[in-house]
């Protein structure tokens, strides 16, 4: 649970009007737009052009499982045309948020509205935390579901066209031009799309093995992989029993894995474990969850980082 009323408490004091500052659509004003994970941050960007109208919340590449707004950060929701999240688990604060920023006006969208989503599961060998129970999701209610959606560049374009079409509700007068950039960004993500699956549909094995979290169950899906891992996407756990490891161990061997793998700021001492033991070696995919503002300002984008992810599964899978 977030710790909400610490932040409710601020704002008493601060008692910002945000329908004042809201900026109006009617030429006199710019677009804003407030997200809070660098995917939709990027997808954003490549309808608008630019980010001069975005502001990316978690900027400091801190992990979507741990966040928590500040004042600041409401602020800036409040004061925004249209604040985008992604709708899971992690995101609980949210509620609370919209009710504090008091906007009647604000446009509001949950990605895992917009796409298909897959229930958590923990599958032979993993770690269960048995402090992250999920229940079983009803409705607008994602809390039992997997929210690392934008690790499927199927959805990434689908929740693009939507992001589209809710810009150009907003800023109509612009619209021809978002749509033209939607459709090229749409493009190239289909064609990386065909890219991944002729390499899944032309390599060695179809078995992925993470000694690590495990928040790429979208990638398997859209690709038919199968995968072990040691904990499931959203665990708080990083340290796994001997039954564990040694499943790990044992499967690797079993399976010749070429390659274990982690995710990005995985501190790594399991993949060495079981490198060591069974002569894989030790392989990065990016998850996309601790990309900073930082980086974006360095060239960072999400098809970048999923094109050198495609080049770590083409190793991994031959």
């Amino acid at each position: 649970m977030k710790k909400f009323v610490s932040i409710i408490l601020i704002l008493l004091f601060v008692a910002i009007p945000f329908s004042a500052c809201r900026k109006q659509k009617d030429g006199s004003g710019d677009l804003s737009i407030v997200c809070t994970t660098f995917p939709q941050y990027d997808y954003l960007k490549n309808i608008l052009g630019s980010d001069d109208a975005l502001t990316l919340l978690l900027d400091d590449g801190a992990d979507l499982h741990s966040y928590e707004p500040t004042a600041q950060d409401i602020i800036k929701i409040g004061s925004s045309d249209l604040f985008v999240y992604v709708g899971g688990s992690s995101d609980k604060w949210v509620e609370g948020a919209l009710k504090s920023a008091n906007n009647p006006e604000l446009k509001t969208i949950a990605l895992m509205d917009l796409v298909n989503t897959y229930e958590e599961e923990y599958v032979a060998g993993m770690e269960h935390n048995h402090s992250h129970e999920h229940n079983e999701a009803h409705g607008g209610d994602h809390s039992g579901e997997d929210e690392h959606i934008w690790l499927s560049l199927k959805n990434a374009a689908a929740i693009t066209q939507k992001l589209c079409d809710a810009v150009c509700e907003i800023d109509f007068e612009n619209a021809e031009k978002y749509k033209s950039n939607a459709k090229n960004y749409i493009t190239k993500l289909n064609a990386l799309d065909k890219e991944y699956q002729s390499v899944v549909d032309n390599a060695k094995r179809n078995v992925l093995l993470f000694a690590d979290r495990f928040p790429f169950r979208y990638l398997i899906e859209d690709y038919r992989l199968t995968y072990h891992a040691a904990f499931a996407g959203c665990s708080s756990e990083s340290e796994a029993s001997f039954e564990t490891l040694a499943y790990l161990i044992d499967k690797t061997k079993e399976l010749s894995l070429p390659v274990v793998l982690i995710i990005d700021n995985s501190e790594g001492s399991l993949a060495e474990t079981v490198s060591a033991e069974s002569g894989a070696g030790i392989l990065s995919l990016n998850s996309c969850q601790s990309v900073s503002i930082a980086d974006i300002n360095q060239g960072i984008n999400y098809l970048d980082i999923m094109k050198s992810n495609l080049e770590i599964l083409t190793e991994a899978l031959n």
